[in-house]
């Protein structure tokens, strides 16, 4: 809104508007408001010498030239028949028809009074207290929009969380069944091998028997040969990929040795995290490590080829 659409708003007239804003080069509302209240003659005397009626007014005199000339003479304001106000000249009635939407005016010979000090005081007043209510609204509804923006932001923020927490989560999940099924395979494969040589062991005792009754060895039927599946070689890994959650919410990444002990991705945390005592926790399956796994490598702790940590602030502790 313009300085001068916020005038015509408190309900000054056009000429005060036009005099604060071009004569006193008021550049914001508190010094347009200071000008008009200080300059009130000044203004008023320049209106009734240069301004001229811009509205269609009615007229109660007689119909003679000279009767209208003489009325004329002797009007030193306007009414407006709607409300009963008195207004210095048209462009102020203009000014009063846009705010109250009256539009029935006409001349009067009753004069307004210039306001007395203490009138302009009261009016300065009132206007540095419309003034103030209206900035503290103002800064009322900045604060409650700064408010509803900073709710969104922790709302988007904590959407995001959310988001990478369930895709940490499901990326140990997947982790995890993967280790799972290859100790699976690896212990099929062990039974298989292990029945295959109990199988061999028992056709040998048989024919062993079997020649010492007499008997010849192709008497006694083979051992049907079985198959055993060929294992899959189990895939060594040399490096793990660790990713750790840090209470604030961010990930970092480091790539160990697999032979690597624990206490040396506790030390490269410590450095990250930099604030009170803490331990680190994996969701997926979930476990604590604690100090003595400080000396275990990150192959027995199941760690390898990838995993992924949260840290674990401890509230209390002991020095």
């Amino acid at each position: 809104m313009s300085l001068a659409e916020q005038l015509v708003e408190m309900g000054f007239h056009q000429n005060q508007i036009d005099s604060a804003i071009k004569t006193g080069k008021s550049a914001n509302l508190e010094q347009a408001i200071d000008w008009i209240t200080t300059h009130e003659n000044e203004i008023a005397a320049g209106t009734a010498s240069g301004s001229e009626p811009v509205l269609n007014l009615s007229s109660s005199g007689n119909t003679t030239t000279a009767t209208t000339t003489e009325a004329q003479s002797e009007v030193n304001s306007l009414k407006c028949d709607e409300c009963g106000k008195l207004l210095k000249d048209a462009d102020t009635a203009t000014a009063h028809a846009l705010r109250t939407n009256h539009s029935s005016f006409s001349e009067c010979t009753e004069a307004i009074k210039p306001l007395t000090a203490e009138e302009k005081e009261e009016m300065k007043k009132k206007l540095q207290e419309r003034i103030v209510a209206r900035r503290k609204e103002q800064q009322i509804a900045d604060e409650k929009n700064a408010i509803e923006m900073e709710k969104k932001r922790i709302s988007d923020a904590k959407s995001l969380l959310e988001i990478k927490q369930k895709r940490e989560e499901d990326e140990m999940k997947k982790i995890a069944e993967a280790n799972r099924r290859e100790k699976l395979e690896t212990q099929l494969a062990k039974q298989r091998a292990i029945e295959q040589i109990e199988a061999d062991k028992r056709a040998r005792r048989e024919r062993a028997a079997a020649e010492k009754s007499g008997g010849t060895v192709e008497d006694v039927p083979a051992p049907k040969p079985q198959h055993v599946a060929t294992p899959q070689p189990t895939r060594q890994y040399d490096e793990c990929n660790l990713q750790v959650r840090l209470p604030d919410g961010s990930t970092v990444r480091q790539i160990f040795k697999a032979a690597d002990r624990f206490e040396k991705v506790m030390e490269w945390v410590r450095e990250k995290q930099q604030s009170r005592p803490f331990i680190l926790v994996q969701n997926y399956p979930k476990k604590d490590f604690g100090e003595n796994d400080n000396h275990k490598s990150l192959t027995e702790l199941g760690l390898v080829p990838s995993g992924s940590l949260m840290v674990k602030e401890l509230a209390h502790f002991q020095t």
